[in-house]
């Protein structure tokens, strides 16, 4: 069947139709006009009555015929098209020739705005200033189930605890040396580092007292893992050391890490990767069982000075002398800068149940940041107060 008998029936078909709604209003017993005394006697009638006429249908049926008509002229109109498609082509080709061919620009006015990626993703928000006054902050801890990050003041030599939610501060304990980093177990402990003093030191977050753990010459990134142990990294020597968190006993894991190394995290499957501030901005991937390491990637004019993992073949580190932080694939070291404007930062911290990212820096700021919006469109970019 042709597009032109398809149009012929579906006009034909309307045609029927407006025929036999016409020939129903001439024919039917009621039909026409009816007085409005007419009209009022019937409204008064017992409703359940059959009543001699149906005025409703009869206005239904006049707005019925109409449409069956429109139905009519566009059909003949479809299948004027349909025998002539030439005609639809002619006038394409005139309007082309009239105005030229389409052009498509996109100028930086179209480009998604941070306000509005962070709206797609349903977040409140993609980063904010929640904190500051925290002193030089250095390292920077955070416990989801307390809603609480722990910021470490190198020049205070303080622990502050801020409530991520309103920004609420308190110190926690002081006294606490030269404090390179901070972790935090999840049942009332804190784990710092004393660069300066060369210790780990334990810190009852309750009541604010503090012991050494073990000796640790240059001691200045730390990471917990679930065993009970601690993995300090020598700023002064380059080694990885683990410390029996019980009784203190320790082991050296690899060495030749180069002076200047800082941040360390765990991955839970045998692998610790630790940033280098100094020396070319290394990112490196530690065997913990038989202590070989490797360059995951050179971040060419940074300061890696901290590193986290997000669990899903991601870590973050940042930059510390440029305010940045860097998102890293660790399968094969490819790197982008996902947010700048971070200040001198030197603390950094994932929650990943909630999925933030949290960064510090030496202007006593406390930075929370959507990783979402990190991973979206290139990051979040320049970051700024508001």
């Amino acid at each position: 069947m042709s597009f032109k008998n398809i149009f012929e029936n579906g006009g034909d078909e309307a045609g029927s139709a407006d025929k036999a709604a016409q020939a129903l209003g001439k024919d039917t017993p009621g039909a026409g006009d009816v007085s409005e005394a007419v009209r009022k006697l019937e409204s008064e009638r017992d409703p359940w009555l059959v009543r001699q006429t149906a005025h409703g249908a009869f206005d239904v049926m006049g707005f019925l015929n109409p449409l069956f008509r429109n139905a009519q002229d566009v059909a003949a109109a479809q299948r004027q098209v349909s025998e002539d498609p030439g005609s639809t082509s002619t006038m394409a080709s005139a309007t082309t020739k009239t105005f030229g061919p389409p052009k498509v620009t996109i100028s930086a006015e179209d480009m998604p705005k941070l306000e509005d990626v962070s709206r797609l993703m349903g977040t409140r928000r993609s980063y904010a200033l929640i904190a500051t006054g925290l002193g030089t902050s250095e390292g920077l801890a955070v416990d989801p189930s307390l809603n609480t990050a722990y910021v470490a003041d190198r020049g205070g030599l303080k622990l502050s605890a801020v409530k991520v939610d309103t920004g609420a501060q308190r110190a926690t304990a002081s006294g606490l040396g030269d404090i390179g980093d901070v972790k935090v177990d999840g049942q009332g402990t804190a784990y710092c580092t004393d660069y300066s003093g060369g210790r780990l030191l334990a810190v009852d977050l309750a009541s604010g007292s503090s012991r050494k753990i073990a000796d640790v010459p240059g001691a200045y990134g730390v990471a917990l893992d679930a065993a009970g142990r601690a993995y300090v990294a020598s700023w002064l020597h380059g080694q990885l050391i683990a410390v029996d968190l019980p009784d203190g006993q320790k082991r050296t894991i690899t060495t030749g890490l180069g002076k200047g190394i800082g941040g360390v995290a765990l991955d839970g499957k045998g692998k610790a990767y630790v940033g280098q501030k100094d020396g070319g901005g290394k990112l490196y991937e530690v065997d913990l069982v038989g202590g070989t390491h490797r360059v995951v990637t050179s971040l060419a004019g940074a300061s890696t000075v901290r590193v986290a993992l997000d669990g899903a073949g991601r870590a973050y580190t940042i930059d510390h002398a440029n305010g940045r932080l860097y998102e890293i694939a660790l399968a094969d070291g490819a790197q982008r800068v996902v947010a700048t404007g971070l200040g001198t930062c030197a603390g950094l911290a994932l929650d990943t149940v909630s999925g933030w990212i949290y960064v510090s820096n030496y202007e006593g700021q406390l930075w929370q940041i959507n990783s979402q919006a990190a991973q979206a469109l290139g990051g979040v970019g320049k970051v700024v107060a508001y």
